[in-house]
Formats: C-alpha cells, sequence, structure tokens
C-alpha cells in the first residue's frame, strides 16, 4: 500500500471532510474519494462513516489510523534522517547578559566535551520575556534566564536553578561605606544602570515603589547596554549600580568595588533553565541541562 493512499486518508479525517481534504493536498476532490476506495477496497471495509456532517473513522478506520499514523511518522523520520546526512545539527541558545556574561563559558566548555564537533552553536542574548516568547514559538532550542516575573506557560519544560542574589554596588572612591547602608545614602549619587526592560532595573524598580521612592530620587542616571561598561563605569566613581554579585564578586574581593545591602531590599530575583516541553528528552536538550547543572553544583535533574 503506497503512503499517499494513507496520508489521504489522514487528512480527510483530520480536515471532516473530503473537499477540505483536497485543498489541503492540492488535488481534485474526485481524486481524493478514488484514493479512500482504493484504501477501502484493500482492506475490505469501510474506513470513513460519510454519515455524519463532519467525517468519522468506522471502527476499523480508527485501527487503521493509528497504523498510519505510525508508518507515515517513520516514513517522514526516515526522510529527515537521510536529508541531514552530512548536514551538522544546528543548537540555538537563548540566555540574559548575566548568565552569558558568568556561567556560560563553563556551561559550554562541558557541552562541547559531550557532544562531536558536529555541531553548530548559535547564541541569543536578549531580555527575559523575549526569550520566553522565542522559546514557545520554537526558534530556541533552549534558554537560561534571570527574572522576576514567574513563568507560566504550560508547553514549557522548566528547571529552576540558584536564585541570582543582586547587591548595590559602589566604587570606593565614593566614600560610602561597605555592608548594611541606608537607601537614602545612594541617592546622592547617579545611577548606573542597564535599560528599564531588563529584569535588574525591574527588581530595583519595585523595590524603590515598595519604599516610596523611584529612580527620579537619584542624583541622575547613566544607562549602559553593555554590563562590562556598566561595571567599568561604576568602578571609577561615575554612580552606583544595582547588580549581581556574580557579575562583581572578583571585583569586590580585589577591593576594587564596595558591596551594600539595602534593609528594605529584595536582594534576589530567579534562574531557570527552560526548553519545549516535547523536547526534554532530546539528547542535546539533556547535554545542555546536564552542563549547566554541573556548573552550578547541582544533581543531575534526569
Amino acid at each position: 500500500m503506497e503512503t499517499r493512499y494513507l496520508k489521504t486518508f489522514k487528512v480527510v479525517l483530520d480536515m471532516g471532510s473530503f473537499s477540505l481534504a483536497a485543498k489541503e493536498l492540492c488535488i481534485t476532490q474526485s481524486a481524493v474519494s478514488q484514493r479512500i476506495k482504493v484504501l477501502e477496497s484493500h482492506y475490505g471495509c469501510q474506513l470513513i462513516d460519510r454519515s455524519a456532517v463532519v467525517l468519522k473513522p468506522t471502527p476499523p478506520g480508527v485501527k487503521v489510523l493509528a497504523r498510519a499514523n505510525m508508518i507515515l511518522t517513520a516514513v517522514r523520520d526516515i526522510e529527515e534522517a537521510v536529508n541531514n546526512l552530512g548536514k551538522k545539527s544546528e543548537f540555538i541558545i537563548g540566555f540574559t547578559p548575566t548568565f552569558g556574561f558568568v556561567f556560560l563559558p563553563n556551561v559550554l566548555d562541558l557541552f562541547l566535551g559531550r557532544n562531536s564537533p558536529e555541531i553548530n552553536i548559535r547564541f541569543i542574548s536578549q531580555q527575559p520575556e523575549q526569550l520566553i516568547q522565542e522559546l514557545i514559538e520554537k526558534k530556541l532550542d533552549v534558554i537560561v534566564i534571570e527574572h522576576c516575573n514567574e513563568i507560566t506557560n504550560d508547553n514549557i519544560a522548566i528547571f529552576p536553578l540558584p536564585k541570582d542574589e543582586m547587591v548595590m554596588i559602589s566604587s570606593p572612591s565614593l566614600g560610602i561605606t561597605a555592608g548594611e547602608t541606608r537607601l537614602e545614602v545612594f541617592f546622592k549619587q547617579r545611577l548606573i544602570s542597564r535599560g528599564e526592560v531588563c529584569s535588574s532595573r525591574h527588581l530595583l524598580n519595585n523595590n524603590l515603589s515598595r519604599t516610596g521612592n523611584s529612580v527620579k530620587n537619584f542624583r541622575g542616571m547613566i544607562t549602559h547596554d553593555h554590563i562590562k561598561c556598566l561595571i567599568q563605569s561604576t568602578m571609577q566613581g561615575q554612580g552606583v549600580a544595582f547588580v549581581s554579585r556574580s557579575l562583581v564578586n572578583d571585583h569586590i574581593s580585589k577591593g576594587d568595588l564596595c558591596e551594600h545591602i539595602i534593609p528594605e531590599f529584595s536582594n534576589t530575583r530567579s534562574r531557570t533553565l527552560a526548553c519545549n516541553q516535547s523536547r526534554v528528552n532530546d539528547p542535546l536538550i539533556k547535554d545542555f541541562v546536564e552542563s549547566v547543572f554541573q556548573t552550578f553544583n547541582l544533581k543531575s535533574p534526569f
């Protein structure tokens, strides 16, 4: 039995009519009817109940449809395997800047160690909401994000990671004592920040709002798109910044930056690895998840 007859049978039942199936398959309605007759003749029974407005399978048709789906899936898999011979796999990783700046190099080293060179890796760095949307649209294979809002889409598989600790930082040249510091002290300085859509800024805005303040209380503002520039500006004493501690651990340890804790502030945001639910068992996805978990010294989720 040729697979075109099985495919026509499946499309007829998916669409619920011969005419819609004909449009879907780009053939005439009579050709669709003829193929179904050939299929019913081959199996010696009626496969489609034609009495209803929307066509449905008969009991024998249900069994044929189940096997047809398996056969058509297998044929598609074979075609993809043959077409991909000699082609490198592409793996697209989306991430927020903090994860990319601090953790991605080590993750990538582990991930490449688990896979052959026959793989192309592409990186996309964006804000959390954009990455989640592109993951839903299947433009990305996997994402790792720092974020404030909960991820609620049922089609996304979530792997929680350790929360990201945020701190206010300043240059020692500003003379602000390290440790617990009153919020009002920082208002005498410029705020050095990334754009309004980044999650660190979102968390800062929430903290300020809760205390009856806003970014307007600062002396002024300097906006940087690049994390490295933001940190450099802060080290030079141009202002203060609210950033992930993981970005500035070394600078704090060396005394290049002072770390400040503001009692009224919530100092953590979520960090999450996510992929599409349907791809949780994909070998490349599993290898990437394992690499991320190993980087954070976490037990494998598998």
